[in-house]
């Protein structure tokens, strides 16, 4: 069993600092933004699925991110937050997160569990952080544990004025979306995150509406979100950068964890992008790319082409004379080598047309 410690003034400590991380370039800090309205959280509610891939760019597993709005009639609504992923490591061990999120939706009553486990050789190492402030009295209730063992209580008093900067790994998902739909543009310095640890850090967001992404040979208008978060209180501790190109309605197109992490999340290659950024899924574009995945449409294509292998060969084993075309075909393409084979092919079958 492993213990993590909070600090329970590390808030108060983040807050009176004014220096910037990194000495970002935007010194104009932007905390203008306001919290998420109704016709927000309709927008951000939603589903989305994102390939993992590793260094090479092979695909290593999924991502399933899910916001949706509680059924019950409370102000401020309440919302409901899953991710869920898996991927398999190039040896052999598969790597998961959970996290499963009830928040209002300014963002200030919340409770969350976090889970990350991986597996090797039958074992499987689980690390799991709970967070509550269900009763949204500046108490931050914080239990981690490993392997399933017993629960840490790290419950610590926050003063509330800080505690309302604090959110979540499910909070920050909803954040993300949020930021790109109502097109925010600066930095905001004034966030705090919880390590799957149990560890405040500080957390700061660059915020870009300038850029364009080029995807399926489409230049679209994206928000890029580059995410800083310093795991210590000292500016010379560990600082991790995250990066996430959204749609302008919030949709996710790529998103990397850092130099350290060599996965990264990119859209689905069945997914198609409007041009104002809505996702949406083609089907017939989704059986092109996973067909050999399904049995029946594998042994439907495998039919298929013994079918007409066995046609073309008799068709041209009882024709002698369109076996003979064909080669006389191949023989004037291999004198002539045309730079363009396709229309040479027309011209040269153009004399067998019959009028």
């Amino acid at each position: 069993m492993n213990i993590y410690t909070i600090y329970a003034n590390d808030l108060v400590n983040y807050a009176k600092k004014d220096e910037q991380i990194l000495n970002l370039k935007n010194s104009n800090t932007e905390d203008n933004y306001s919290l998420i309205d109704e016709e927000n959280i309709s927008k951000i509610c939603f589903n989305e699925t994102l390939t993992i891939l590793n260094e090479k760019n092979e695909e290593v597993g999924e991502f399933v991110g899910k916001i949706r709005k509680s059924n019950s009639n409370t102000n401020p609504a309440t919302l409901m937050i899953h991710l869920n992923s898996t991927n398999i490591s190039e040896h052999g061990r598969e790597i998961g997160l959970s996290v499963i999120t009830t928040t209002t939706a300014n963002f200030l009553s919340y409770e969350e569990k976090w889970s990350q486990w991986y597996s090797e050789e039958s074992e499987i190492t689980r690390k799991t952080v709970l967070i509550s402030n269900k009763n949204n009295d500046g108490r931050v209730q914080i239990y981690t544990d490993l392997n399933n063992g017993e629960l840490i209580d790290q419950t610590k008093n926050i003063n509330l004025t800080k505690n309302k900067n604090l959110l979540t790994e499910g909070m920050n998902y909803a954040f993300l979306r949020y930021l790109a739909i109502t097109g925010f543009e600066g930095t905001i310095k004034n966030k705090t995150a919880v390590t799957i640890n149990g560890t405040l850090c500080k957390t700061i967001y660059e915020c870009s509406i300038k850029d364009n992404y080029k995807i399926n040979k489409v230049s679209i208008p994206v928000v890029t979100i580059k995410r800083v978060i310093q795991i210590k209180k000292s500016f010379k501790t560990s600082i991790v950068h995250m990066t996430t190109i959204l749609t302008r309605l919030g949709y996710i197109l790529q998103h990397s964890w850092g130099k350290k992490i060599d996965k990264k999340l990119v859209i689905n290659k069945s997914m198609r992008i409007t041009k104002d950024g809505f996702v949406h899924n083609d089907t017939m574009l989704h059986l092109k790319n996973n067909w050999e995945q399904d049995i029946r449409f594998k042994s439907l294509y495998l039919d298929k082409v013994s079918e007409m292998n066995i046609k073309y060969n008799t068709y041209i084993k009882n024709h002698g004379d369109v076996k003979d075309m064909i080669i006389d075909y191949i023989k004037a393409l291999l004198l002539a080598k045309p730079d363009n084979v396709l229309q040479f092919s027309v011209d040269y079958f153009k004399q067998f047309k019959q009028f």
